[in-house]
């Protein structure tokens, strides 16, 4: 359960949004270890997915538009986290691994697949780009998404593999 679920749960059995409701029993300190201690995994999944969207989409836009061969800061940036990067999907993985065997789910909460999907269509696209059009090159960029797109695949079929 996320986090502003038990927010909306607390206002609602706390009697401030109807005074005439009985005052759930729940103090502040039990709402916080609940939305923090017990949802922390919902709130990691949410961080780290929302780095790696916007990582994929900051590459993906700096290659397909044609923007690698100018040095610029979001370049530099896009070099610097490629590690960051697969840590965390490394890390996503492991959680939802830790995930399935501890809740024993049947379907995933969380599509990590669509990263898979994603970063081989990019890989595909820019290889294509760079062989069929001249505004494209086998760079530094190109090197990165090939480096990643093999790295997201090789975690996606060992966790694949390896099923509880």
């Amino acid at each position: 359960m996320a986090w502003w679920e038990e927010t909306k749960r607390y206002i609602q059995h706390s009697g401030l949004t109807d005074p005439e409701q009985e005052r759930a029993p729940r103090t502040v300190w039990e709402f916080l270890e609940n939305a923090f201690l017990h949802d922390a995994v919902d709130v990691l999944y949410f961080w780290v997915g929302l780095f790696t969207y916007i990582y994929f989409f900051i590459v993906a836009f700096l290659y397909l538009g044609a923007l690698s061969s100018i040095d610029t800061v979001a370049l530099k940036i896009v070099y610097a986290l490629q590690e960051p990067y697969l840590g965390a999907v490394g890390m996503y993985t492991i959680l939802k691994e830790a995930r399935k065997r501890t809740q024993k789910l049947t379907r995933s909460r969380h599509y990590g697949e669509f990263f898979v999907i994603g970063w081989l269509a990019l890989f595909l696209v820019s290889a294509l780009c760079a062989v069929f059009f001249d505004a494209y090159a086998f760079d530094l960029l190109l090197k990165l998404i090939i480096t990643i797109s093999i790295s997201v695949g090789i975690i996606y079929i060992g966790g694949v593999v390896h099923k509880p």
